[in-house]
């Protein structure tokens, strides 16, 4: 059976296009319902109190009639495909939770996300990046023959880094009568995000749209949902707290900022020589990498670090049938890391299949905080293991692709985990007081 020619394409273009992967079905692999081995997940470890948006947060509030019900989701595009001078500043998130709302058709297009983030620092950041992207690239951008106008506002829900942007569209030469207003409203660690298009100009006259009646227009059916951000703000929370308190300790004990990754770290401990037939890249802080990696909609790597300090170093080899990545990332904290590995664990305890994808925990004992799942296809052959592990304030990923099944998985778990025992005694170097 043949190497998934999507799978290696995307891997190549730093991205692994999980949801691409087995369109190739074969009738020697066998079914998920064939298949056994697949572990219960029920048992993971919760995510932590706190870090989760409760099931009943308004966000649909004010969408639609005053009759309709507009559902909400943790999964689903949402706002991930907005770019802002050609990012798209949802994608990689290291998130703790996620939901998402969408009233959409016609000519209208009403969509929101709500984001629980590390901190309320990564919030703010991130808010103030929906402000700064636009100024990074010319006014207008333009897309074949559609040109984008990019306006940056004051929030009407709050100071900065709150903001609000509103679009305009010329089509041929030509302004075109819809507009598009986001608005971006940090608060704690949550943020929310919203997008909302719709005819702005009165009897489709270009010339006549106002964008600050737009703006206004948008803000009286976010009332609700806006208000509701209130129960993420721990301010008041934090002004009482008892500063003589204790330091933690334990595995999450911060270790001094700057920790720098050692010039001979060993990330590609046991990888193969290259040759005619393999292609292996050396060690770099600015290699390609696994890419993005996403469960059920829900992006668990890399989880981009929204404050600074983040370092990096990836490595990775190919061959017929075969590819193997290896990923480091070394946060300014200890509780940098930690947040990550929540979302990694909670998508696995979640995760069961999409699509054609079925995803498995692979219990493996490391000795250290370590998540290992495996992704096998229902069509056909092709399997990946994923591991991360968190050393102090480093994570590190390493996993693989073969022509496995399911009823390999646990033989390719394994051998990930000698490599990533090889390489642990290393990663003490990121905690405060050494393993």
């Amino acid at each position: 059976m043949r190497f998934r020619s999507a799978l290696l394409t995307a891997a190549l273009a730093t991205t692994l296009a999980l949801a691409g992967c087995g369109e190739e079905p074969s009738a020697d692999a066998p079914s998920a319902g064939e298949a056994t081995g697949a572990s219960d997940s029920t048992g993971a470890t919760p995510e932590p109190a706190g870090t989760a948006i409760p099931d009943d947060f308004p966000l649909s509030a004010g969408m639609g009639g005053p009759q309709d019900t507009i559902p909400t989701s943790r999964t689903g595009t949402g706002l991930r495909d907005l770019t802002l001078c050609g990012t798209a500043p949802l994608r990689g998130l290291g998130i703790r939770d996620r939901l998402v709302a969408d009233n959409s058709g016609g000519e209208s297009a009403n969509t929101r996300e709500l984001v629980l983030l590390g901190d309320a620092d990564d919030a703010a950041q991130l808010s103030q990046s929906f402000a700064d992207l636009p100024r990074t690239c010319p006014t207008v951008t333009a897309d074949g023959d559609q040109e984008t106008l990019t306006e940056v506002r004051d929030s009407p829900f709050g100071p900065t880094p709150a903001t609000t942007l509103v679009q305009t569209y010329t089509f041929d030469g030509k302004a075109g009568s819809g507009a598009t207003v986001i608005h971006v409203v940090p608060v704690g660690a949550a943020l929310l995000v919203t997008s909302t298009y719709s005819q702005w100009a009165p009897d489709g006259d270009a010339a006549t749209i106002d964008a600050q009646r737009a703006v206004d227009q948008t803000v009286k059916p976010l009332r609700a949902t806006v208000e509701a951000l209130q129960m993420f703000d721990d301010t008041e929370t934090d002004t009482e707290t008892d500063t003589s308190s204790p330091e933690p300790t334990g595995s999450a004990t911060a270790e001094p900022q700057g920790a720098a990754i050692p010039d001979d770290f060993p990330l590609a401990v046991g990888l193969p020589e290259e040759d005619g037939e393999t292609k292996v890249s050396e060690p770099s802080a600015d290699g390609d990498g696994l890419g993005e990696l996403e469960m059920c909609g829900r992006v668990v790597w890399p989880q981009r670090e929204t404050t600074a300090g983040l370092r990096r170093l990836v490595t990775a080899a190919s061959g017929p049938e075969y590819h193997e990545w290896r990923e480091l990332f070394v946060h300014d904290d200890a509780d940098k890391a930690v947040a990550p590995m929540d979302v990694l664990r909670q998508s696995a305890a979640e995760c069961h299949g999409q699509g054609n994808q079925v995803w498995t925990v692979l219990e493996r004992d490391t000795g250290y905080d370590t998540v290992t799942v495996g992704l096998t296809y229902d069509d056909g052959l092709g399997s990946s293991v994923f591991q991360v592990t968190r050393v102090g304030s480093a994570r590190l990923l390493v996993g693989t692709y073969g022509e496995g099944s399911l009823a390999s998985l646990d033989e390719q778990a394994d051998g990930v985990t000698q490599t990533t025992e090889q390489i642990l005694p290393a990663m003490c170097v990121f905690t405060k007081t050494g393993c």
